[in-house]
């Protein structure tokens, strides 16, 4: 790979991690809002559970279609100065998708009682709030539509790698939603519904301006027997059931937390978006940055181009994982409470809070690798592999859920170790078969990487403690300005010496990524102060 190609590269990651950064920040106002404004009028439950059927109707019909089938396919056939074929495929896929998601809302529509008595399972069928969650899911359910349409324009645009609208349209979604919450969650939880369902519709009017131009080979034609299409349905079809079941999973771990005490389903899901935060950040920009480049080195047979993209990936999620993980877990309680205590809060509240963080903090890492091992098994068109897998861990999902429920008194905190528990298994399949298909020995050649970064993160662990110690922390239950304020010093105080020592550390054990990371950021500072 070209230094040219890998600063574009490097600059293109940045841009969408900024972006993503932003995304996630806001979407955290919006669990905010949903539980200092939502919790207290009592159904911030019901509206997060109300998500259920629209997100699943996404994630059946276009969710790993996107980088699994529609990026490798245009990217490819652009690359090859096949851009008509290519699209004769994608614009089959955007039709027949149109037509499904109607039949699909349509079916939860007339049925959506008989699917909430999966997703929320705890809620009796005659209670008030079954009969609410009901009502909110079927005002949500015509979103999907105009998010699915989203989602699509979004691949196409991936493949063009034109990245700014597809990284920064979540943020102007996200803000809708928040003032909709901000507007109407304190009087009418049906009219804040309403207010997401426009949102959705402002999103995708976004998406659409901006692939608009990339638009003029698309045909209201099936080209069903295209060849083509049948190679891009090969690789949907298993991405959709493999994405299907990785939000079957979290729909599981949902409907259990149902079963326990009030607020238990906001309680987790705040917890799983907190950990989500930096995922977002770096593993799924990071992916979303080097699928088109992967895809591209795939088809040109450019092996050696390709283990530099997918190495560099890798370890760039992982330098900033690994350190990510051990704040979360050290710090589970802290970081709850300044997130999320914006109002009176118990001791008990925010330790239940940091427990569930806690909990779900290993799945920082997991979930990063198998992110950037998705993308690399798309990148290589082979989307049946992490079908396989994903659909082992719903079963175990299942039985680790029904194991913590039944023989541990740990209650919703339970379904968190079930996630982790799977998703560790989830990457250990991945690396061995993704060495087994392609030679590439992923832990023998990143090995001495992982050491360095782990003798990294226990010394700024070690330090992180120590901090702790001295500094102290305002745990008082009321709530006021100042207090959130010393709140937030007294851990960027904390973390100011840990995050020295990581990078004394790394430095001192010749940690090549490191290196590199100062040196773009020292350039990206003369550059900016050049201007």
């Amino acid at each position: 790979m070209g230094l040219g190609e890998e600063k574009r590269l490097s600059g293109t990651a940045a841009m969408v991690m900024f972006a993503t950064l932003l995304s996630r920040i806001t979407g955290f106002l919006r669990n905010v809002a949903i539980r200092n404004i939502m919790l207290p009028k009592g159904y911030s439950d019901e509206f997060i559970l109300a998500f259920s059927l629209p997100d699943l109707v996404f994630e059946l019909l276009v969710g790993g279609a996107i980088a699994a089938a529609i990026i490798p396919i245009l990217a490819s056939s652009i690359s090859k100065n096949d851009e008509k074929e290519g699209w004769k495929a994608i614009g089959t896929f955007i039709n027949i998708t149109i037509l499904a998601v109607i039949f699909l809302e349509l079916v939860f529509f007339i049925w959506t009682p008989s699917f909430l008595r999966l997703t929320a399972k705890g809620f009796k069928p005659t209670t008030d709030e079954f009969l609410l969650t009901v009502k909110l899911t079927r005002i949500l359910l015509p979103s999907a539509f105009f998010m699915i349409l989203a989602g699509l324009f979004n691949g196409v645009l991936n493949a063009y790698q034109k990245f700014a609208a597809v990284a920064f349209g979540p943020v102007i979604y996200n803000l809708c939603v928040v003032s909709s919450i901000f507007l109407f969650g304190g009087k009418s939880v049906e009219v804040t519904a309403f207010g997401v369902m426009f949102s959705s519709m402002i999103y995708f009017s976004i998406q659409f301006i901006a692939a608009f131009k990339y638009l003029k080979l698309y045909r209201l034609r099936m080209y069903i027997s295209n060849r083509t299409f049948k190679k891009l349905l090969r690789l949907a079809l298993p991405a959709l059931a493999a994405s299907a079941i990785v939000y079957v999973n979290q729909i599981v771990g949902g409907s259990f937390s149902s079963e326990f005490a009030e607020n238990s389903v906001t309680m987790m899901n705040n917890a799983n978006r907190t950990w989500q935060l930096p995922l977002g950040v770096f593993a799924q920009a990071m992916g979303v940055a080097i699928l088109p480049t992967l895809s591209t080195h795939y088809a040109s047979k450019r092996a050696e181009e390709y283990k530099h993209v997918l190495y560099k990936g890798l370890r760039t999620v992982m330098l900033l994982c690994i350190p990510s993980t051990m704040i979360l877990i050290m710090l589970n309680r802290e970081i709850m409470q300044i997130l999320f205590k914006w109002g009176p809060m118990t001791a008990h509240e925010s330790g239940m809070y940091g427990l569930a963080l806690l909990a779900y903090a290993p799945a920082l890492l997991f979930q990063s690798i198998v992110v950037i091992l998705n993308r690399a098994f798309y990148s290589i068109q082979n989307t049946r592999t992490p079908l396989m897998i994903s659909a082992c861990t719903i079963g175990l999902n299942i039985l680790a859920n029904i194991y913590f429920v039944r023989n541990t008194d740990l209650g919703a905190i339970g379904t968190a170790l079930a996630f982790v528990i799977t998703d560790m298994l989830y990457v250990f399949a991945l690396v061995f078969l993704f060495t087994w298909k392609t030679g590439l020995d992923l832990i023998p050649d990143n090995f001495h990487f992982l050491a360095k970064v782990s003798v990294c993160t226990i010394a700024a662990g070690f330090v992180l403690w120590v901090s702790t110690l001295i500094i102290p922390f305002p745990w008082e239950e009321s709530f006021t300005v100042g207090k959130k304020v010393t709140e937030i010093l007294s851990v960027g105080a904390r973390l100011i010496f840990p995050l020295a020592a990581f990078i004394a550390t790394a430095l001192a054990l010749k940690l090549d990524e490191m290196r590199e990371f100062i040196s773009s950021l020292l350039v990206r500072f003369r550059g900016h102060t050049a201007k």
